[in-house]
C-alpha cells in the first residue's frame, strides 16, 4: 500500500503542478482516465507499460516511487546508480567512503 500512496501523490502532485486535468493526463499520456483516477486514489495495480509512460511524461524515475525518494533524479545521478549497482557490496562502501571525501573536500572550497 506504501507504493502505491507514494505513487499516486507522486502522479497527482506532478500532474497538478503542470495544470493539468486527470483526463488531459490520460490523453497526453495515451492511458485511459480510469488509470490516472486509480493511481491517483491508490487503487488497481497499474500495468508497467502505464508506469513508465507516465514517469517518462512526467519525468517522475520509476524509483521515486520507493519510500524518501520523490524528487525526479537527474541524468547524472541515474549513471551513478547504475554504475554503483554493478559493483560488489565492498566496492559500494569505498565508493561511498571517496565520495564523502569528496564532497568534504568540495565544500570547503
Amino acid at each position: 500500500m506504501m507504493t502505491k500512496k507514494l505513487l499516486g501523490d507522486a502522479v497527482k502532485e506532478e500532474r497538478l503542478r503542470r495544470n493539468l486535468s486527470q483526463n488531459t493526463l490520460a490523453e497526453l499520456v495515451h492511458v485511459s482516465l480510469r488509470t490516472i483516477s486509480d493511481i491517483e486514489n491508490y487503487n488497481g495495480n497499474p500495468c508497467f507499460e502505464n508506469l513508465l509512460l507516465l514517469a517518462s511524461f512526467l519525468n517522475l524515475s520509476i524509483d521515486a516511487m520507493i519510500p524518501g525518494r520523490i524528487e525526479p533524479i537527474d541524468p547524472t545521478m541515474k549513471q551513478i546508480i547504475v554504475e554503483l549497482g554493478q559493483c560488489s557490496e565492498e566496492t559500494k562502501r569505498l565508493a561511498l567512503g571517496a565520495l564523502r571525501g569528496i564532497i568534504s573536500a568540495a565544500s570547503e572550497k
